[in-house]
């Protein structure tokens, strides 16, 4: 099927830790372990070298899992999409995605911060618009959204109200 919108989020917005400090923790723990590795001799008689190698392997592996997770560097991992009959959320590289399908959906709440779907079977689903990463891709999520609404006969209530 065809998407008729699909921009980008900002995986890094909800994590505890930001991109930039898990970036300088490993790349300390790299110089860490290299620093380890090369001043310790090479001849001698205790086992910690096969440490130091297990910790500097662990350590480019969570480099490549943080790349993975914040940079387009494996492909755009995580987007809205928006196509004809579902709109999907997928939040990372290794988080399921979230599809919501337009023909199960009663009703549409849009509100500044996110999209609130009403299901058929009572339940509720919820897209964050604040981690789409570009004003642009807000503005296109929001007019894709009032589209597909649209020519599924959703009705759509927009609150504008910020409570804090």
């Amino acid at each position: 099927m065809k998407s008729l919108a699909r921009v980008g989020l900002r995986p890094s917005r909800d994590h505890k830790i930001s991109f930039g400090v898990q970036l300088a923790l490993v790349l300390l723990w790299l110089a860490y372990g290299l620093f380890l590795i090369l001043t310790e001799p090479v001849d001698s008689t205790n086992d910690r070298h096969f440490i130091h190698y297990v910790f500097l392997i662990l350590a480019f592996g969570y480099l490549l899992f943080i790349l993975a997770q914040n940079t387009s560097l494996f492909g755009r991992q995580s987007y809205l999409e928006i196509t004809p009959a579902y709109v999907v959320e997928k939040r990372g590289h290794f988080k399921q995605k979230t599809a919501i399908h337009l023909q199960d959906v009663m009703g549409i709440t849009l509100g500044p911060a996110q999209a609130r779907f009403a299901m058929r079977d009572g339940s509720k689903c919820h897209v964050n618009l604040r981690l789409i990463s570009t004003r642009k891709g807000q503005k296109i999520a929001r007019e894709k959204l009032l589209e597909v609404a649209d020519k599924h006969a959703i009705p759509v209530t927009e609150t504008t109200s910020n409570r804090r």
